[in-house]
């Protein structure tokens, strides 16, 4: 698959999860928290059982990482 089909077949899917938040009445701040904690797991900050396990935050943008953590903060 090129990379420009995995980029909108990845939006679509999005779209689609997003769909699914809506409809179960997820709100913004959960999901905020829920992928900024991920990200932080991914670097190996404070996972829930303490022992650092990620490599960093490589796959993701650290323009990214700060506005997700400005958002959440915000809400």
């Amino acid at each position: 698959m090129s990379r420009l089909s995995e980029i909108i077949e990845n939006h679509k899917n999005l779209d689609d999860l997003l769909s699914i938040f809506k409809h179960y009445g997820l709100n913004a701040q959960f999901v905020a928290a829920s992928v900024v904690e991920q990200i932080d797991q991914a670097a190996g900050e404070t996972p829930q059982n303490g022992t650092p396990t990620g490599t960093g935050t490589e796959p993701y943008p650290p323009d990214l990482i700060e506005d997700l953590k400005q958002y959440f903060a915000r809400l």
